[in-house]
């Protein structure tokens, strides 16, 4: 007995009967489906980039990161922050996420952090059934050129 999806979504339930030499009496069988249209690994939501770099090779500062939140779920969905190191970044959220759209989210460093190398992470909670929750890995690391005064070379 084989049950194709191919055309069916969310949840399908299919009840043939059998009938085999046994007896005259015909058997039934149930089978309960619940079909994903677009399986993910991070289902319901997939975040690009997964991990936030925000890291400064040069005297350019970079004190900011933008983040996708694509919600591949058949439902509208609340993002919450649930943990951040609030001593070194400030994060702007979209309040929701609609069913097949996304949305962007920013991290922003304090100010008083441009000069510190980490890797730390913040986590939200989304409202769907499970409470799904997802922790995104934020890292910094400062390298900027050394310049010799005397030489007025720069590595």
């Amino acid at each position: 007995m084989i049950l194709s999806t191919k055309r069916y979504k969310h949840r399908i339930q299919k009840s043939p009967r059998i009938e085999t030499n046994e007896g005259t009496q015909k058997k039934k069988v149930t089978i309960i489906a619940e079909v994903v249209e677009r399986p993910d690994s991070t289902f319901p939501v997939i975040i690009k980039p997964y991990k936030l770099d925000i890291s400064q090779f040069g005297e350019t500062i970079r004190d900011e990161i933008e983040f996708t939140i694509t919600n591949v779920s058949e439902e509208d969905l609340e993002v919450q922050l649930v943990d951040l190191p609030q001593d070194l970044f400030e994060l702007k959220l979209p309040g929701e996420v609609k069913a097949g759209e996304s949305a962007e989210a920013r991290l922003k460093l304090n100010k008083d952090m441009l000069e510190e190398s980490f890797e730390k992470s913040l986590t939200i909670e989304l409202n769907d059934e499970s409470e799904t929750r997802f922790t995104i890995p934020v890292k910094r690391t400062v390298k900027k050129p050394v310049t010799s005064p005397e030489l007025g070379l720069t590595n």
